[in-house]
């Protein structure tokens, strides 16, 4: 009688390894064998085939979801938030793309970085950037954020001003999320500032009416 085949890996985290293995062979190799080769059930690796969109049409890469990869995970936008921004591209296949075009996420700091961020953002905020030429203000932003940076109230970084052309980019994408204008529209703008943005163009609206 021959023995039970033993999944290894069943019930446990996959690994990005994996999710690239799957993305890269199914389709082309049999689901048995890909389940052998990963430790997993062929149900799971089903599962994860449509949770990754592998059943469906590859869509190809337009020019403006690349400039996003570029601009926001460079930045240190995390895969998981931009893929609401990329429809039809799975999280392993963000990182599949950003690793093909050269881009390294902002999330990977160079040691003589974090030293000029703690020595400077506490009296420059986010205008440290000028010391940090392969950081903008996203990047710095979040990565103070992690090390739990506040700029004091001497701080050079203070109100700045909305442009005209910001109120209008403002208003032409009031149907995006708070995250996602303040992500993909106003990087260098705070989630809070976007958010106190949109009162004010509400209100004006309504003062029109």
């Amino acid at each position: 009688m021959s023995q039970p085949v033993t999944y290894r890996n069943n019930r446990i985290r996959w690994t990005l390894e994996s999710l690239r293995f799957l993305e890269a062979n199914y389709g082309t190799m049999n689901i048995a064998d890909i389940a052998l080769r990963l430790g997993r059930t062929p149900g799971a690796v089903g599962v994860m085939a449509d949770k990754l969109g592998c059943r469906r049409k590859i869509l190809p890469w337009t020019e403006t979801e690349m400039d996003i990869i570029r601009q926001l995970y460079g930045s240190g936008v995390g895969a998981e938030f931009l893929q609401q921004l990329l429809p039809g591209h799975s999280v392993s296949a963000i990182f599949s793309m950003a690793e093909k075009m050269g881009v390294l996420s902002g999330r990977f700091w160079q040691e003589d970085e974090l030293q000029i961020l703690r020595t400077y953002y506490p009296a420059e905020g986010v205008l440290v950037t000028a010391r940090l030429s392969e950081r903008n203000a996203v990047a710095v932003r979040i990565m103070a954020r992690r090390l739990g940076l506040k700029k004091t109230s001497q701080s050079t970084s203070g109100f700045r001003p909305w442009s005209e052309g910001e109120w209008q980019r403002l208003e032409d994408s009031m149907h995006l999320s708070v995250a996602e204008q303040q992500a993909t529209c106003f990087p260098g703008r705070t989630m809070n500032a976007v958010e106190k943005a949109r009162e004010r163009l509400l209100k004006r609206k309504l003062l029109r009416q």
